[in-house]
């Protein structure tokens, strides 16, 4: 494959649909995250009441939102390199809720020469120890 082509300006390169063939790879990670980007690495929050955070063990939530992330990221066209980690909580302006905010490494499709290495939601389950030979029976 081709070196991609670099656009004069990450401005210009939000105009194309695929910025990473332009070599803005980071422009196509923040153009394709509702929670922003830091450089490659995707980033979600998920908005949880207070009063049940967590409601299980946390360990165990902190698994699901992991395996959550690299499910949405996988949805917006970009592929997660290895686990989501928990980038802290911080109290939501509503006052009744924490904001929790995940990120991990990503690659947009676009560009993904080895999309094989793509961290699925399955693998993120399995590493944690969960039993996925149930997922999509019943």
């Amino acid at each position: 494959m081709a070196a991609a082509k670099k656009t004069t300006s990450a401005a210009e390169a939000r105009t194309k649909q695929f910025p990473a063939q332009e070599g803005e790879p980071a422009v196509e990670v923040d153009e394709r995250s509702a929670d922003g980007a830091d450089g490659t690495r995707y980033v979600k929050e998920f908005v949880v009441l207070k009063a049940s955070w967590p409601s299980r063990d946390e360990d165990d939530a902190h698994k699901a939102n992991a395996a959550a992330v690299a499910n949405e990221a996988i949805q917006r066209g970009l592929h997660p390199r290895g686990e989501a980690r928990f980038d802290g909580a911080e109290d939501h302006p509503d006052g009744l809720s924490l904001t929790l905010k995940y990120s991990v490494d990503t690659v947009p499709s676009s560009i993904d020469e080895q999309p094989q290495d793509t961290t699925t939601p399955r693998d993120v389950i399995e590493a944690a120890g969960g039993d996925t030979s149930s997922a999509g029976k019943g």
